[in-house]
C-alpha cells in the first residue's frame, strides 16, 4: 500500500476528544524522520457536562495541552513486521476474526494515590459500561463473530506502580503483579486515576502480535467509551485512520520515487480522519470505521463492499449509508493507470454515524488503505486550513463535486441524500471531440427560433453516434438541458477527423420572448465530456410596456375600505390593445398579494399624448384590512410577441389615517307582550366621528332563551337633539327598534354601531342588556248555554258565552266550537267573540267586545255535545283555553 510515507513520518496515533461543536486543539507537528515510540498527546479543555457514566465525578475536568511541544506519539505498541516484509504492506488480520476476547478488567490504586481518590476517579460500574459499549460496537462490525467478554474483575488492585511512570512501565508492573500474560483472544484493561496518561494520551494498547493485548486507560470521562472502543480496535489488529495533508491542496498524490510523495507539500495527517473510530476521537461518539479498514480487518459479512475491479469504462454506482446494514453498500475500484485501490462510501446520519455525519461530513467519503493496517482519507480539502486542530467538518464529497485520482480517474458525485448517493466513475482517457458550427437566432414575423448545429463524437468509440447536451438559458430564466443525438451523416467530418459513422447534429428551439439567450454545448464521452463552448445571442423585440401609476387613494366601495389605484399602460408593439396590469400590494405586516386588472378604460389624454388609439386607463381596488403603511406597485404586462418585457409603472405608499370607532349607547330595552307579536323595543344613539353628520347602521344581536342568536340591521336616523348638543354634531343619530321575540324567557340583546368612515378603527359595542319576557295568561271565558232553536226553515243549536285574552284585553278572541252529532262525528267551526258584554267588561275592568252567540244548523235527532275553546292572541299567550262543554237534545 502506498502513501504511508513511512520514511518521512512516524506511525503516529493520538487519541483526542472533542464535543460537537468541536473546540480547538493544539496542532501536532510531523517530525522529519521516524522516531521511537514515546507516547504523548494533546486534548482540548472540556466545556461540556459529564456523561451519565461520569456522573459521580461531576464535570469532566478541564485540561491544558499535555504535550505543548507537539511531539507525536503512538497509542498502539506492537511487534515490528518481519524483516523481509515491507511495513507499508503489513497486514495484521489475515482472516475474519471469530471468537471470544476474554477480558480482565482492573481498577488500579497506584502507589502514590489513595483508595478513595482511585475509587472516585475510576468507578468500576462506569468502566464496565464502557466495556459493554465497546463489545456492542465490535460485535456489530464483526457480524457477531467477536465477543468482548468480561471474564474477571479486580477492583482497587494495590500496585507498586506510580502515576509519574510511563504507561509502559505501569502496564508492565501491573501485568507482573497480576501474573497476566497475553495469549490469543485475551485482553487486560487497566484503569488508573488521571485525566490523561502521563504521556498525554487518553489510552494505550500493547500487543504481542496476536489478537488481544493490554489496554491502559485513565480515569472515567466522556472519552472513556470512544477511546476504549478505539483501543480494542488496535487489539483486533487495526492501526489508525489518517488523512492526506497537502499544502498545494492536491486531492490525490502519487508516491515519490524513493520515499514520501511526488508532491513535496503532501504528508500524512495522523488521526486526520474524524469520521472513523480509529481516527481522532470525539466525546461520546463512535463513528463507523471506514470501508478500507473494514476490508483490512475482514469485518462484517464480507458482502458489504462491491469490488468493481479495474475501471475500463464509465461506471455508475449507488451507495447506501455505510453505517446501515445493506449488502453492497460501498464500492472499491482500481485505477487503471496507477493500480491503486480506492474505497467509496456514503456517510449519512444513520446508526453509529447518526450524530457526526452532518453538514460537510454527510456525503461520499473516499479512502485508501495505508501502511501498517492504517487508512488514508482523501477529503475535498487537503489543506491544513480545513482542520480545526485535528478536526474537519468537510471530510465528505458533496453532490456536484468531482474527485480525480492523481492518474486521472474521475469520481463524480451525482447525488447525495440520507438514504442513497449516486456516483459515476470514469477512467482516464481521451475526451470527446466536437465543434459548434452554427448558433443563431432566426425570426420570421411573430415566430423565432434558436438553431444550433455542429458535430461531435466519443474518442473512445469514434464509430458510434454520441450525444450532445445543449443548455439554454432564456432571458432572466434558469438553464434547461436538452440531450441531442449527433447521428446525422457528415462525410466531411469523417474525412478530416479520420473516423467513421454519423456525427452531425442539429437542434431548433422555438423562442417566445425577446432578450439575451445563453447557449452552452457539451459533447458527451464515455471517458470525458468536452466543453464545446458557450455563446450569448440576442433576440431583438419591441419596446417594453409603457405607462404610469398616477394615484393611490383610500376610499369606500360597496361598504368596504379600499385602496384605489389609477393610471394607464399600453404595449408599443400592439398599441391599440388593452393590456393586463398587475397590482402588487404589500400590507403593513409585510405580506404581498397580487391582483390582475385590465387597462381598458377610456383615456383620451393618453391617446393624444402617446399618439395611440384604444382604451388604456385602469382602475383597481384592493381591500384595506389593517392600520399602517401599504405599498402598491403596478406593472404593465406585454401582449406582443418578442416584446422586451413588462414594465414597472410605479410604486407608491399610503398610510391610512384611522378614525375612532363609533360612539354611542344602548339606553333602554322595553318588553311589549300585548300585541300579536311580542317585541323588545330598544332605544339609544350612535355616530361615527369620522363622518359625524351621517346616520350610521346599527346591528342588533338577540340571543333567545334557547341560546340561538339572530341579528338584524337598522339605521340610527331618528332625531336626537340632546346627542347633537352634547357631541357637538349635526344629523340624526337616534335609533328605536322593535325586536320580535317568540318564546318566554331571558333574552340577551347587544347593539353595535357600524362605522362608515373610510378607515375606522372598527365597529363599537354600544352595550348589552338582558330582559325577561314573561308569558301572559291563557284566555278566560265561559260557554254559558247551548239551546235547540226550532224554526220553519230549519233547526239549530245556539251557543253563547264570552272569552277574552288577559294579555291583550281589547282584542276580539277567536272562539272555536266543536260539535259532536248523535252519530258520533265531530265538526269544528271558527268564530270570534265580538259581541258586546257590559257585564264582562265591568267585572274584568276591560273594554271591547268579548261575547259570542253562535248558531249552528242541525238536522239529526238526538243528543249533541258542544265544546268551546278560546284562542290566545297575545304574542306571549300561554295557550288556548277550553271554555266548557254542554249537551243539548234535538
Amino acid at each position: 500500500m502506498r502513501k504511508l510515507n513511512i520514511a518521512a513520518t512516524v506511525i503516529a496515533a493520538v487519541m483526542l476528544a472533542a464535543a460537537l461543536p468541536q473546540t480547538a486543539v493544539a496542532a501536532v507537528r510531523v517530525p522529519a524522520a521516524a522516531a521511537p515510540v514515546v507516547p504523548a498527546s494533546v486534548a482540548p479543555a472540556s466545556t461540556a457536562a459529564a456523561s451519565p457514566a461520569a456522573a459521580s465525578l461531576g464535570a469532566v475536568p478541564a485540561v491544558s495541552d499535555p504535550n505543548p511541544q507537539g511531539q507525536e506519539v503512538d497509542d498502539f505498541v506492537r511487534p515490528a513486521p518481519p524483516a523481509n516484509r515491507a511495513r507499508t504492506e503489513y497486514t495484521y488480520v489475515s482472516a475474519p476474526l471469530a471468537g471470544t476476547l476474554k477480558t480482565t478488567l482492573v481498577t488500579v490504586q497506584l502507589a502514590d494515590k489513595s483508595a478513595a481518590e482511585t475509587d472516585a476517579a475510576v468507578p468500576i460500574a462506569a468502566a464496565k459500561a464502557s466495556l459493554s459499549a465497546a463489545n456492542r460496537y465490535w460485535a456489530h462490525a464483526t457480524a457477531g463473530r467477536v465477543d468482548i467478554a468480561l471474564t474477571s474483575t479486580r477492583v482497587l488492585h494495590k500496585s507498586a506502580a506510580k502515576s509519574t511512570q510511563t504507561p509502559a512501565q505501569i502496564v508492565d508492573t501491573v501485568s507482573q503483579e497480576l501474573g497476566w500474560t497475553q495469549r490469543a483472544y485475551t485482553a487486560l484493561v487497566i484503569f488508573i486515576p488521571g485525566a490523561y496518561l502521563s504521556n498525554g494520551t487518553a489510552g494505550m494498547t500493547y500487543s504481542n502480535g496476536t489478537t488481544g493485548g493490554r489496554i491502559l486507560m485513565p480515569q472515567n470521562s466522556r472519552l472513556a467509551t470512544p477511546v476504549l472502543t478505539h483501543e480494542f480496535g488496535h487489539a483486533l489488529g487495526m492501526d489508525h485512520a489518517n488523512s492526506l495533508l497537502c499544502g498545494s491542496g492536491a486531492m490525490d498524490v502519487a508516491a515519490g520515487p524513493f520515499a514520501g510523495f511526488a508532491d513535496p507539500t503532501c504528508s500524512i495527517k495522523t488521526y486526520g480522519d474524524n469520521l472513523d473510530l480509529m481516527g481522532i476521537s470525539h466525546w461520546d461518539l463512535m463513528p463507523e470505521i471506514s470501508a478500507s479498514l473494514w476490508e483490512m480487518g475482514r469485518f462484517g459479512n464480507g458482502n458489504e463492499i462491491t469490488n468493481l475491479g479495474t475501471v475500463a469504462g464509465p461506471r455508475k454506482v449507488t451507495l447506501k449509508p455505510w453505517a446501515g446494514d445493506d449488502a453492497n453498500r460501498a464500492v472499491k475500484f482500481t485505477d487503471p493507470k496507477s493500480g491503486e485501490v480506492y474505497y467509496l462510501e456514503l456517510r449519512a446520519p444513520v446508526g453509529y454515524d447518526a450524530v457526526i455525519a452532518q453538514a460537510g461530513n454527510r456525503g461520499v467519503k473516499i479512502t485508501q488503505q495505508g501502511g501498517g493496517n492504517s487508512s488514508i482519507l482523501l477529503p475535498p480539502n487537503t489543506r491544513a486550513s480545513a482542520f480545526n486542530g485535528y478536526y474537519s467538518n468537510t471530510q465528505a464529497w458533496q453532490a456536484g463535486q468531482t474527485f480525480t485520482t492523481h492518474a486521472g480517474t474521475k469520481v463524480s458525485i451525482d447525488s447525495v441524500s440520507n438514504t442513497a448517493a449516486t456516483v459515476t466513475i470514469r477512467p482516464p482517457g481521451a475526451p470527446a471531440k466536437g465543434y459548434v458550427e452554427s448558433m443563431a437566432i432566426n425570426r420570421s414575423g411573430t415566430k423565432a427560433s434558436l438553431d444550433v448545429s455542429g458535430w461531435a463524437y466519443d474518442s473512445a468509440n469514434s464509430s458510434a453516434s454520441s450525444t450532445v447536451h445543449i443548455y439554454v438559458t432564456p432571458p432572466g430564466g434558469t438553464s434547461t438541458g436538452y440531450a441531442v443525438a449527433a447521428n446525422q451523416a457528415r462525410a466531411d467530418v469523417n474525412k478530416i477527423m479520420q473516423v467513421t459513422g454519423n456525427h452531425g447534429f442539429t437542434r431548433s428551439f422555438n423562442l417566445t420572448q425577446a432578450g439575451v439567450y445563453k447557449v452552452c454545448v457539451y459533447a458527451l464521452g464515455s471517458v470525458e465530456t468536452a466543453d464545446l463552448g458557450c455563446r450569448s445571442l440576442t433576440l431583438a423585440g419591441s419596446a417594453p410596456t409603457a405607462g404610469y401609476l398616477e394615484s393611490l387613494v383610500l376610499t369606500r366601495a360597496s361598504g368596504v375600505t379600499v385602496l384605489r389605484a389609477t393610471g394607464w399602460s399600453y404595449d408599443p408593439g400592439t398599441p391599440a390593445a388593452s393590456i393586463p396590469v398587475h397590482l402588487y400590494v404589500t400590507d403593513p405586516a409585510g405580506k404581498t398579494t397580487s391582483k390582475a386588472i385590465s387597462a381598458n378604460k377610456s383615456r383620451s389624454d393618453v391617446n393624444k399624448v402617446m399618439s395611440v388609439t384604444g382604451n388604456h386607463g385602469f382602475t383597481g381596488d384592493m381591500p384595506v384590512t389593517m392600520s399602517g403603511t401599504y405599498k402598491v406597485c403596478a406593472y404593465g404586462i406585454a401582449v406582443t410577441a418578442f416584446s422586451q418585457g413588462n414594465s414597472l409603472l410605479g410604486c407608491t405608499s399610503v398610510t391610512p389615517k384611522a378614525t375612532p370607532a363609533p360612539s354611542g349607547f344602548l339606553e333602554s330595552a322595553v318588553v311589549k307582550t300585548d300585541a300579536p307579536t311580542a317585541t323588545v323595543t330598544v332605544t339609544g344613539w350612535t355616530l361615527d366621528s369620522g363622518t359625524p353628520a351621517a346616520s350610521i347602521p346599527v346591528h342588533f344581536y338577540v340571543t333567545d332563551p334557547k341560546g340561538v342568536t339572530k341579528s338584524s340591521a337598522y339605521t340610527a336616523n331618528q332625531s336626537r337633539a340632546d346627542v347633537n348638543q352634547v357631541m357637538g354634531t349635526t344629523g340624526n343619530h337616534g335609533y328605536r327598534a322593535a325586536l320580535p321575540v317568540s318564546i318566554p324567557g331571558n333574552y340577551k340583546i347587544c347593539a353595535y354601531g357600524i362605522a362608515v368612515s373610510v378607515f375606522p378603527l372598527g365597529n363599537s359595542l354600544l352595550g348589552c342588556t338582558t330582559v325577561s319576557v314573561a308569558s301572559t295568561p291563557a284566555p278566560v271565558g265561559y260557554l254559558e248555554s247551548v239551546k235547540v232553536q226550532l224554526g220553519g226553515t230549519g233547526s239549530a243549536l245556539v251557543a253563547s258565552g264570552w272569552a277574552l285574552d288577559p294579555g291583550m284585553t281589547r282584542a276580539n278572541v277567536p272562539v272555536h266550537l266543536y260539535v259532536t252529532s248523535p252519530d258520533g262525528t265531530t265538526k269544528g267551526t271558527a268564530y270570534v267573540a265580538s259581541r258586546y258584554r257590559a257585564d264582562v267588561n265591568s267585572i274584568f275592568q276591560v273594554s271591547g267586545n268579548h261575547g259570542y252567540r253562535i248558531v249552528i244548523p242541525v238536522t239529526k235527532r238526538g243528543v249533541y255535545t258542544v265544546c268551546a275553546w278560546g284562542l290566545g292572541v297575545a304574542g306571549m299567550s300561554s295557550g288556548n283555553t277550553q271554555l266548557g262543554c254542554l249537551k243539548a237534545t234535538f
